[in-house]
């Protein structure tokens, strides 16, 4: 039996899914976003009205992802859709067991390439130009961040129809969900290291001694050890705080209290 479905569906399901983040419930989470971008391919692959009102009461479940990648959840629970419609055999609980279980993974690799990685790298490029006033700076940010994000929302909803189940036999067996996800991190790590260095710049004015009778300019000191120490200092002291549970608005405050207070005190340029 061939698929109902044609490539003008997809369309349909990818400009709703476009909206996945923007019906976000606590309860929930994506999960009027998710039924809402599959409504028009379940209502073409089910026949009877009951088919359809029950495919579309199972994906209001909890659902939570990476949205610039959430297409292949959509794309494959499409074709476990078709192949529930097909065979009477089907096991129509395991859609909502694959939903789940790609939520993990994928949103290991999907927020490592965009909130972690290509937002703050389009960020990076871009906060100079806006600084100096340039007006184009936050149409070159949304263009940086938004044309990958829209190819990968396509791509992944078109590959996740396509491969179906077999994606995640495939992957299961070769285990390269684990290793795209360790690759990943690793990028992304690297992309917060170089945002530290170009972004963040913290300095110390302290000099030891009389500098023209052979004394010390700490902050010449402290980078002949390793440049920019102090303000991967600063990050790392952020980061740990984070850990710790400090919320992010009194932290702010605070980050921006204490540097006050120290340049108050001569201590940071």
């Amino acid at each position: 039996m061939s698929s109902k479905l044609n490539k003008k569906d997809l369309k349909q399901i990818f400009i709703r899914y476009l909206a996945l983040n923007a019906m976000n419930d606590y309860p929930g989470q994506m999960h009027n976003g998710y039924t809402f971008s599959l409504m028009p391919a379940i209502d073409k692959i089910y026949d009877k009205k009951e088919d359809r009102i029950e495919a579309k009461k199972r994906h209001m479940e909890y659902f939570n992802i990476t949205p610039n990648i959430a297409g292949f959840a959509l794309g494959i629970s499409v074709a476990m859709e078709e192949e529930n419609e097909k065979n009477p055999d089907f096991d129509a609980t395991s859609i909502n067991a694959v939903k789940t279980g790609l939520m993990g993974p994928l949103s290991a690799i999907g927020d490592t390439l965009f909130p972690s990685t290509l937002r703050i790298l389009a960020t990076s490029l871009v906060i100079g130009m806006a600084a100096a006033g340039n007006v184009f700076a936050p149409v070159l940010f949304l263009l940086m961040y938004n044309i990958p994000n829209v190819l990968a929302r396509w791509y992944s909803l078109k590959y996740g129809y396509s491969m179906g189940t077999e994606f995640l036999l495939k992957s299961e067996k070769s285990g390269i969900m684990d290793k795209v996800s360790y690759a990943c991190s690793v990028v992304g790590l690297m992309a917060i290291g170089a945002m530290i260095v170009a972004t963040v710049n913290v300095s110390t004015p302290i000099t030891i001694g009389d500098v023209k009778n052979g004394g010390m300019v700490l902050q010449t000191t402290l980078d002949s050890i390793m440049p920019k120490i102090l303000s991967l200092g600063l990050v790392g002291t952020i980061y740990w705080l984070l850990g710790k549970g400090v919320k992010v608005v009194p932290l702010l405050i605070g980050t921006m209290v204490v540097g006050v207070i120290l340049f108050a005190l001569g201590i940071i340029a």
